[in-house]
This record gives structure tokens, sequence and C-alpha cells, in this order.
């Protein structure tokens, strides 16, 4: 039994490894678009981006790995089924059944790793990130910017643009809001961008518009001024990036006990606390979910039905995930306690799994 066992088990490597790996390059392919452009057009080191990609792939593995189960365990057991071996197990006096042991015991130390990784990993992965986001916009202050955005990282002024072509934007608008008086606007066709590094800002000199001017004469009131060309410096703050307050998706499970216990002395709703803890934990204990489900769909297929194991394969995720999302919508409208609504998609998922299998074995 241990020689048929870890031949099986051998079995679901490859495609394991192959999809842990491609969907999770895949996932960050886009993300991937988006830094080159930072590369590109805002000077951002290549070492800075490589950086914000690594602490993206722990948070990318709590989806591929339960995936990757998915399809290695149809894989294999599609195989086995279509090459006549598990006939063959049968004739020799071994039920599948005994098969799925094994299968189980891989998905909970999975999932043991997924609650280690949702616990310590993904916290400080998804905290690393950020700090890191927020050095590369000190360092390149031109990283901030993003045409079709308010950008306020240049306190105080609000920055709106609709096109940005390298270092020149096209249609700026500058915001300057004041507590005891108007907004003053300035607008103009175009403005060139120049970084200032030493200072951690930019230089942005503007083209063809008008600027709002305080009036001397009646203080709090504004006239407008056209200009042909007008030069200001906008400054990004200089903040210690070490000293970032924590998220919730960026504490420890400990560290969201606490918090929630410190919000409930002072009469502070913490379902988001509860919503986040509980999710973690049970997307962790997907992995049972979907090691079930493949189970179900290999011992139950035949080389003939190929494009309906991949239609089912993804059902099967997407259905799981988006009812996931379902009743965290929810909980958060207070329908349903958190535990119970992210439970709910492990316990259905589960028991359809569970069903499907006991069928596919006694077939």
């Amino acid at each position: 039994m241990r020689i048929l066992r870890n031949y099986v088990l051998k079995e679901h490597l490859g495609p394991f490894l192959v999809t842990v790996g491609g969907l999770t390059a895949v996932l960050l392919i886009g993300n991937i678009v988006k830094f080159a452009e930072l590369i590109i057009t805002k000077g951002v080191s290549f070492l800075d981006i490589l950086r914000l990609l690594i602490y993206l792939i722990p948070y990318l593995l709590d989806f591929t790995i339960p995936m990757a189960c998915l399809v290695a365990m149809v894989m294999a057991f599609t195989r086995l089924n279509t090459d006549f071996e598990l006939i063959a197990m049968r004739a020799s006096g071994v039920s599948p059944a005994r098969l799925i042991a094994p299968a189980m015991t891989v998905a909970m130390l999975f999932s043991a790793f997924l609650l280690v990784l949702n616990d310590r990993v993904v916290p400080e992965s998804h905290l690393a990130f950020r700090r890191q986001l927020k050095a590369i916009g000190i360092k390149h202050p031109t990283a901030y910017l993003e045409a079709g955005t308010f950008i306020k990282a240049f306190t105080p002024y609000v920055l709106f643009m609709y096109q940005l072509e390298g270092k020149t934007m096209l249609d700026v608008r500058i915001y300057e809001p004041r507590d005891d008086g108007p907004t003053r606007t300035i607008v103009a066709n175009r403005g060139d961008l120049e970084p200032l590094p030493d200072e951690k800002g930019i230089q942005i000199t503007l083209h063809d518009g008008q600027v709002d001017e305080w009036d001397p004469k009646h203080p709090g009131a504004l006239y407008k001024v056209a200009f042909g060309t007008y030069t200001m410096t906008l400054t990004a703050p200089d903040e210690d990036v070490t000293r970032l307050a924590k998220k919730l998706k960026e504490m420890t499970f400990s560290e969201l006990w606490r918090e929630r216990r410190l919000l409930d002395a002072q009469g502070i709703d913490t379902r988001p606390i509860s919503l986040e803890w509980h999710r973690r934990v049970a997307s962790s204990f997907a992995t049972v979910v979907f090691v079930l489900f493949g189970l179900s769909v290999g011992l139950g297929s035949t080389h003939h039905e190929r494009l309906i194991i991949f239609i089912w394969i993804l059902a099967l995720f997407i259905g799981y995930y988006l009812a996931a999302v379902g009743t965290t919508a929810i909980a958060m409208k207070g329908w349903l306690p958190p535990w119970l609504a992210m439970w709910i998609p492990n316990f259905l998922g589960g028991a359809f799994g569970a069903f499907r299998t006991w069928r596919a074995v006694r077939s």
C-alpha cells in the first residue's frame, strides 16, 4: 500500500508545481505591465520593482495553491482512470477509497501551511509592499502621477491631468483648498515636469492658462490672471515609511484579536476585524474543499470528457470565490455572523465535493 500511495502522490507532483508556477506568473503579469511603466517613464529602479513583485507572491499563493491542488487531483486521477489503473486496483482488491486518505492528509498539510502563511507571511508582505510603494513615491515623486486621477500626494495641492505623455501633462488642473476662503485653481493647456530629487518634489512649468490670485482689495476673494508660462514647485511629504500604521490585512491573528478586544471595550463595531480573521482561516482550509472537488471530478471522469473536466474546474473555482465574495457582502450588512459567512463556502463546497466523491467511489 505504501508503494501505491507514493506512486499516486507522485502523479500529483508535476501538475501541482506547473499549476502553482503558471498561475502565479499569470497573476503577476498584470502587475508587471504596470510596474514596467514606472521603470520606463518614471525612472524607478528595477530592484525597487522586483521587491514589489516578491512582496506580492505570498498573497497570490493563497489563491494558487488551492487551485493547483484541484488541478493536480483532477489530472492525476483522470490519468489513472483513463489508463484503467483504477480498474486494475479494484481487480487487485484495492478500493479507490483507500487513496482518499493520503490525498486528504496532503490537503490538511497544505491548509496548515496556508494558515501559517496567512498569519505571519502575508500580513508582513502586505505591509512591506505598502512601505516599498511609499519609499518609491518619496524617492521618485513622479511615480505618484497618473492621468485621470486626483493626486493628493503634494500637500496642500490637489493635481489632476487628463493626459500624461512622458514628462508632459495635458489639460492640467491644480487646486489649493483653503479653510478660510475659496479654493485657488490653476488651469493650463500643458505642463512640463522636472523631478527635483534633492527636494523630493517636482517642478512644473505650466503653459497657456490662468491662475486664481488673491485680491488684496477684497480679502477672501480671488481674481483670475492669464499667463503664458507659470512655474511652481510641488513637494511630497518626507514620511518615515517604517512608521506606517498597520491595516487589518497587515495584522497577525494575535494582533487582530488584541485590536478587537480594544475596540470592543470602546463600544466600536468590530465586524470588519472578525471578517478578516475568519476569512484568512477559512481560505486556508479551501485546500481541503478543492481536493474534494478534484477527487470527485477525477474519479468519475473518462478520457472522452476533457472539455467537461475543464468546465468543471473553472466552474468550481469561480463558484467558490463568488460565494466567498457574496457571503462577505452579506456579513458586512449584518445579515449573517462573520464566522458563518466566511465558512459557508467551505461547508457547502466540502459537502458537495464529499457527496460527489462518495458517488464516484461507489460507481
